[in-house]
């Protein structure tokens, strides 16, 4: 099976629609930083698995890589969707669109059916796309950078289950189903154990009560008397008993907390009717009265004095009337001897007489207006200190008027709780009397009690036999379920050396299809020479239950530690490699390379083209994204196209409007295999 196109759009970096036909053979991808050459590899992971393998951080700043799946630039896609189709050697089709809106429309086991054939691994599609697409970011990550672990599980998934997979799993199966079967026996044991114990603490506890019980006879007559109506039935007269205990002891309760509130109100009463709160509030009393009567007489002076001041104002306004009649009658002057306020017949000497009479009578009139408000003033002032005194007093007396009516709040609340609780109305004012009751209530309490314990203690005996009959049955029980414990103990253990066994089993048939990828390795590792002096590699498992496989170069040495950058892309290369040539559960013959070259010398660039010429001639279909037209150039001619494997190249850049797109497609011709002149002219002829 191979990769036949690649349709796509509003896809990561490809905003416009955007369809991409692969060569039978091999296909050449070429293009700077950026441009879309790994989103074309993106594509075919997600189309297939419906995510990308590639990023190390899931989230980041509250994004995920869900987010930028799809195109986020400027303008609007068409679509959103990702299609590949692979074709199989029948030339049949097996096409996967995975939608944004409606994902992908093949399911899960329809992809893995088309793609996956044999004993396939666990998350066979990821597997698949781990060894199909090696990444630039990926080769010495999942190579050599590997712990020996990780790298053992990579190997063995590429590989594929191995045909005791199914006894391993039923190994398992007996294992889980033998540690449930123990743990359920060790639970009923546990169980069975709790029970015992507790019967036997009944029967201490048993014993402990006949050992405290008393006279019975005394206990019925107690409790018939505190019970007058009860049966004569030992069991009733205890369950009566008990039910009359608690009423009593919530009463006797509500007794205490009456009988308390009665000694603080019993005090404040006593304070507030004492001798000297008597005294005290009299005084107050009469303080008030004296500061009342002082306030009035003061105020009276005051209103006195403003009467004054208001008769004076008005003597003044008549004088100011009367000194502005005289200037205009002196001002004017006789008229025909004839006074011209009154026209009475006046002489000078008369007129003048009376201007001076006026003169004076004015003065007389304005004269008081001063003193009296000097008067109210003073009043005034006098009035301040009776008012400020009457406060002082009236704040006295409202206290003491607010302090009886909390008192009389008190006893009212002291009697609602008598009533709310059904006490006797007797003992409300009478602290002594309600003391004796609540003694002697307290006393009928603790004898009820006593007899109830007495009573209790009479149907101990038959108990103690009853628990006693429990006890003998328990451990017996116990003995069975002892021996099931020992015996699922025993199960569980031959169980898990079972899985154990099976287990190394399957360890073998691994190391054994391990075995067949050394060489495989060893001829990569050789082509692609990531070292001068080091021409081979080797691996190591060891662990029975835990796999590890280690490389190794050289004397023992560790790739990983001693190996440059680009010679541990090199070995991881080859070691990735011969990983995606050792799968059999898969027939998908496609390689995809995104940039493999990074970090690598020309020299063993040279030697990787060499490696996929090889691979092509295999029936492999490459795959191979590169920045470098030289190097693509040099891939184009040196993977022969053929007329049944033909090649192709795609040049990618961006677009006006910043998008990704395939600006040039060309088919690779196969080149002539020979040339003969013949008669002056060319003649091809086949090999």
């Amino acid at each position: 099976m191979r990769i036949y196109f690649l349709e796509m759009s509003g896809f990561r970096g490809f905003r416009d629609k955007v369809r991409v036909e692969f060569g039978r053979g091999f296909t050449i991808i070429t293009g700077r930083n950026g441009v879309g050459k790994s989103t074309l590899c993106d594509a075919v992971e997600f189309a297939i698995t419906g995510s990308i393998n590639k990023y190390t951080v899931e989230r980041a700043a509250k994004e995920s890589l869900n987010d930028y799946l799809w195109w986020r630039g400027e303008g609007t896609p068409a679509s959103h969707y990702v299609t590949v189709s692979f074709l199989t050697d029948d030339d049949k089709p097996f096409t996967i669109t995975r939608s944004r809106e409606r994902g992908a429309d093949r399911t899960f086991e329809e992809i893995r059916a088309a793609l996956c054939d044999g004993p396939a691994p666990d998350d066979a599609l990821r597997q698949l796309m781990r060894t199909s697409i090696i990444r630039d970011e990926w080769i010495a990550a999942l190579s050599l950078d590997l712990t020996e672990t990780e790298r053992f599980d990579l190997v063995r998934s590429a590989l594929g289950a191995v045909e005791d997979t199914e006894s391993a799993a039923r190994a398992k199966e007996v294992v889980v189903a033998a540690d449930k079967a123990h743990a359920r026996n060790e639970e009923k044991y546990a169980a069975a154990l709790s029970r015992l114990f507790d019967r036997i603490e009944q029967q201490a506890e048993a014993q402990a009560a006949l050992s405290r019980s008393g006279d019975l006879a005394a206990a019925l007559r107690r409790v018939s008397a505190t019970i007058p109506d009860a049966s004569s039935d030992v069991t009733s007269q205890l369950e009566s008993g008990r039910k009359v205990l608690a009423e009593r002891r919530t009463r006797l309760a509500h007794m205490g907390e009456a009988l308390q509130l009665a000694r603080e109100l019993a005090i404040k009463k006593q304070a507030f009717n004492s001798q000297g709160a008597v005294a005290e509030r009299q005084g107050a009393l009469t303080d008030w009265e004296v500061a009342r009567k002082a306030k009035d007489a003061a105020f009276a002076a005051v209103t006195e004095a403003e009467e004054r001041l208001a008769q004076e104002e008005e003597t003044d306004a008549i004088a100011a009337s009367l000194t502005h009649l005289v200037e205009h009658g002196e001002r004017l002057g006789l008229h025909d001897d004839h006074c011209p306020l009154c026209a009475a017949y006046r002489t000078s000497e008369e007129f003048s007489a009376g201007l001076e009479s006026a003169r004076r009578r004015i003065a007389t009139l304005s004269s008081g207006v001063q003193a009296a408000r000097d008067a109210v003033a003073a009043a005034r002032e006098s009035a301040r200190q009776p008012s400020l005194y009457l406060e002082t007093t009236e704040a006295q007396v409202r206290s003491h008027t607010e302090a009886e009516q909390r008192l009389r709040a008190q006893e009212e609340a002291h009697v609602e709780f008598f009533d709310r609780n059904g006490l006797d109305h007797r003992f409300i004012g009478d602290v002594d009397s309600l003391e004796m009751e609540f003694g002697h209530e307290r006393d009928l309490l603790i004898d009820l009690e006593r007899a109830l314990h007495v009573l209790d203690a009479s149907q101990t005996v038959s108990r103690i036999s009853s628990i006693e009959s429990d006890i003998v049955e328990l451990r017996s029980k116990i003995d069975n379920l002892a021996d099931a414990v020992s015996k699922s103990q025993s199960a569980a253990t031959a169980a898990r050396e079972i899985e154990r066994s099976v287990k190394r089993v399957s360890a073998e048939i691994i190391d054994e299809r391990l075995a067949k990828i050394s060489p495989l390795l060893n001829e990569l590792y050789q082509r692609l020479r990531p070292h001068s002096d080091w021409r081979t590699i080797d691996y190591s498992i060891r662990g029975d239950v835990r796999r590890f496989l280690s490389l190794k170069v050289g004397n023992g040495l560790n790739p990983q530690f001693i190996f440059s950058s680009g010679q541990r892309r090199a070995a991881g290369l080859a070691f990735l490699l011969s990983v995606h040539l050792s799968r059999g559960w898969t027939p998908l013959r496609m390689l995809l390379l995104d940039d493999p070259v990074q970090h690598i010398d020309d020299f063993r660039a040279l030697q990787l083209v060499e490696v996929l010429a090889a691979l092509l001639v295999d029936g492999r279909q490459i795959v191979c994204a590169v920045e470098d037209p030289a190097l693509a150039d040099l891939l184009c001619r040196r993977l022969h196209s053929t007329q049944t494997t033909e090649g192709r190249r795609l040049d990618v850049d961006l677009g006006p409007n910043g998008s990704n797109v395939v600006v040039g497609e060309t088919d690779i011709a196969p080149l002539p295999v020979g040339v003969l002149r013949r008669n002056g002219g060319l003649h091809v002829v086949g090999v």
